[in-house]
């Protein structure tokens, strides 16, 4: 992958010089990037994943009334086992989902399953960061470095809950489960509404060389390609804007405990899935026509030019950027 906005290779660049990697230093469009590197697989094998995804959703359909009875009582076990009523639930359940993201891939990467699939096939994380032993830690950068993003994600979140336990709503206990198919529809507009907060602070801070210097976020740029452990490996203020724009969301929309659940469950699989470095055909961005979604290679591509795709999942505001630039 090269970098236009330098001249030479990412890899080859002097590491003062990739700090720097901001829109102010690399005026390219924003949706340039024809030499986005994709995963090896052919187009049928895309289409055999979305009749997959086309069955599931059929089945749920005859089997909707089950499938929301099962959420009902999934629910139901975690609010009399009091799990659910604790103040730090949603933090906990965002952290312990991103340790089991990060870790799957780790596996992937370990055991070279998917090498098809990656964006970089001759580049081999295991190798290049340590060996096995250092590998498997939380972090690819070292333990210590997981257990600060560990802190840096669930420090904002607790003080928070000292101001404003949120718990403490009728609202919140006494709402009604959702169905699978309103699940579903609370995902879709919670994802959109993330994608949509996160979008302008990111920008800013690749806009602003000052900003991003001062946030932090050449912190989470210093390592290319990406792993999946890269997803935590940011600055606290860095860290504590994409909290603070999941809180807004979650809160905007006033949704039922369940689907906050599943709403961090999600979003911490898929920025995992953005820095993972693989290119699936069942992965969503794939699966779901249009280009609605950017996936893990236009994230690759951010991270190795700076100056482009901005969003974190969507892609029609990167994309209106490119038009209006032309």
């Amino acid at each position: 992958v090269r970098c236009r906005c330098e001249g030479t290779p990412l890899a080859n660049r002097d590491p003062r010089q990739a700090k720097r990697m901001t829109l102010a230093q690399a005026p390219a469009p924003a949706g340039s990037g024809n030499n986005i590197r994709r995963g090896r697989f052919r187009p049928n094998e895309v289409l055999f994943w979305r009749i997959v995804y086309a069955l599931a959703l059929a089945l749920a359909v005859v089997f909707r009334s089950r499938l929301d009875a099962a959420l009902s009582q999934l629910w139901t076990l975690l609010l009399e086992y009091g799990v659910a009523q604790l103040d730090a639930f949603e933090p906990v359940v965002s952290t312990l989902s991103f340790l089991v993201w990060i870790n799957l891939f780790r596996i992937v990467d370990v055991v070279k399953v998917g090498k098809r699939f990656k964006l970089h096939p001759e580049y081999d994380p295991v190798e290049k960061r340590g060996g096995l032993q250092s590998y498997v830690l939380i972090s690819p950068h070292g333990k210590a470095t997981g257990c600060i993003a560990i802190i840096a994600y669930l420090a904002p979140l607790f003080v928070l809950d000292l101001f404003w336990p949120r718990r403490q709503s009728s609202d919140y206990f006494n709402a009604p489960t959702p169905t699978f198919f309103q699940l579903l529809q609370h995902l879709c507009t919670s994802l959109f509404v993330y994608d949509f907060l996160f979008f302008w602070p990111h920008y800013l801070m690749h806009a602003s060389p000052f900003l991003y210097r001062i946030f932090g976020h050449r912190e989470h740029h210093r390592s290319h390609p990406l792993v999946g452990g890269e997803v935590v490996h940011h600055s606290f203020i860095d860290g504590s804007l994409q909290v603070l724009a999941n809180i807004l969301t979650l809160n905007a929309l006033q949704l039922p405990g369940l689907s906050r659940m599943m709403h961090d469950i999600v979003v911490t699989y898929l920025l995992t899935e953005s820095h993972s470095g693989y290119d699936a055909p069942f992965m969503l961005h794939n699966v779901l026509p249009l280009n609605v979604m950017g996936g893990s290679p236009r994230h690759e591509h951010h991270h190795a030019r700076g100056n482009v795709y901005m969003q974190q999942f969507f892609t029609y505001l990167d994309d209106l950027r490119a038009l209006l630039a032309k």
